[in-house]
């Protein structure tokens, strides 16, 4: 039997995105998170006694890995370097290797993999024999498919494990492309387990071979909701476990609030401040989706979009906090006595939306505000997801402001 943990994406002092006017305790507090989540994974393999740490790449969030980044991992794995705990590592897109000159030297218990697949041998106190192959990214875009260079499993040893930091062509992720491969060509290797790395949400892709994202240990916005952490993984002759293990501080959550059978100003506050203080549970950073009747008062809507009505939402405790990111106002459907631009024009409407929707024609109409400074650095990257988002608000005014009523 074998036992490891199977960690990716620590993105140590990675900036959190989409946050602002933060007490200077929440500010720090959201600073020290992705280094918690690193001591809570190194406190986990220690009490565990496992044989081994695996990191899938993209330890740090930037290639030239911050100072403090350095010495936090550093230090860690010391940790586990007095526990006599081996650790195997790659280097993804976001930490890609470079001039080692220039970044801190790591303990003898951990083995870095160069640009080109290699494949290393740890045999265990009980004297099994497990091979670990695996490549880091010596640039930010790998495109070639490396999984092709990964060699076969040998008949001689006991567990072979793959670390790979890439995309799997059958995911639907916002992620870049970076070494792509498919769960065939995993296959095809007969290893016991692939640790991937890359995607942020953990997944289970495959039961056979086991295949895992085991996802980032941090969430780092609001797209990256819910529990974080890491796997720890059993591996034996008769069967196997993968047990997820949490480790971020930090969780983001998205709240919806439906409001829309409410008309008061007073009624719609205690109802979100009530499913704000219900969500609040520990460190918690929340997005707010607030649904409400295409009837409401333009002075009540014009509230709920100030950033004072925002401030009042957030808890914060010795121990705990809820805060509240930011609000989204959504419209409950039309009333039967209005007729919104969509039910009046639905072919037109229709067309408009598929043709905003598109990269070009969005870029076109938005090119002088997202592409203006000062305004551009304070906007998040142009994804896919972003171009939605904004589309959407953009319907959402529509909606509320050019609705007609038939009488």
């Amino acid at each position: 039997m074998v036992l490891f943990i199977h960690a990716a994406d620590l993105h140590l002092d990675s900036p959190y995105k989409g946050i602002k006017d933060l007490s200077s305790r929440l500010g720090k507090e959201i600073r020290e998170s992705t280094f918690q989540s690193l001591t809570a994974i190194v406190d986990l393999a220690v009490s565990q006694q496992v044989d081994f740490v695996l990191f899938s790449g993209d330890i740090y969030d930037l290639e030239d890995r911050s100072i403090k980044a350095q010495i936090a991992f550093k230090e860690e794995m010391k940790r586990l370097d007095d526990e006599g705990i081996r650790v195997c590592l790659i280097h993804g897109n976001h930490d890609f290797l470079g001039n080692e000159a220039d970044h801190l030297s790591l303990p003898s218990n951990v083995t870095v993999f160069p640009s080109e697949v290699e494949t290393i041998y740890i045999q265990t106190e009980k004297g099994e024999r497990v091979a670990v192959s695996g490549f880091s990214y010596n640039r930010k875009w790998v495109d070639r498919r490396m999984i092709s260079d990964y060699p076969s499993r040998k008949e001689q040893i006991d567990y072979h494990i793959g670390l790979l930091h890439g995309f799997e062509e059958g995911q639907k992720s916002e992620h870049g492309r970076y070494a792509p491969f498919s769960l065939a060509e995993l296959a095809e290797k007969n290893y016991d387990y692939w640790a991937l790395g890359h995607i942020h949400k953990r997944q289970q892709l495959s039961a056979e071979p086991l295949v895992y994202y085991s996802g980032n240990t941090q969430g780092r916005h609001r797209k990256e909701t819910g529990d974080k952490g890491c796997l720890l993984v059993k591996l034996s002759r008769t069967g196997h476990t993968v047990d997820f293990k949490a480790t971020a501080p930090i969780v983001w959550k998205e709240l919806k609030v439906d409001v829309s059978t409410l008309d008061t100003l007073n009624s719609i506050y205690e109802k979100i401040k009530l499913a704000v203080d219900d969500a609040s549970d520990g460190q918690t950073l929340l997005y707010l989706k607030i649904i409400v009747s295409s009837n409401l008062s333009d002075k009540i809507m014009a509230k709920l979009n100030q950033d004072d009505f925002i401030e009042t939402l957030h808890h914060d405790s010795d121990n705990t906090f809820a805060f509240v990111t930011g609000l989204k106002i959504q419209i409950s459907n039309v009333t039967a006595n209005q007729v919104s631009l969509e039910q009046l024009f639905p072919e037109e409407w229709k067309r408009s939306v598929e043709y905003y929707s598109e990269n070009e024609a969005f870029n076109e109409v938005t090119k002088e505000l997202l592409d203006t400074h000062p305004f551009s650095v304070e906007l998040s990257e142009q994804t896919e997801d972003y171009r939605r988002e904004i589309l959407e608000s953009a319907l959402t005014l529509l909606q509320y402001d050019l609705g007609m009523d038939e009488g």
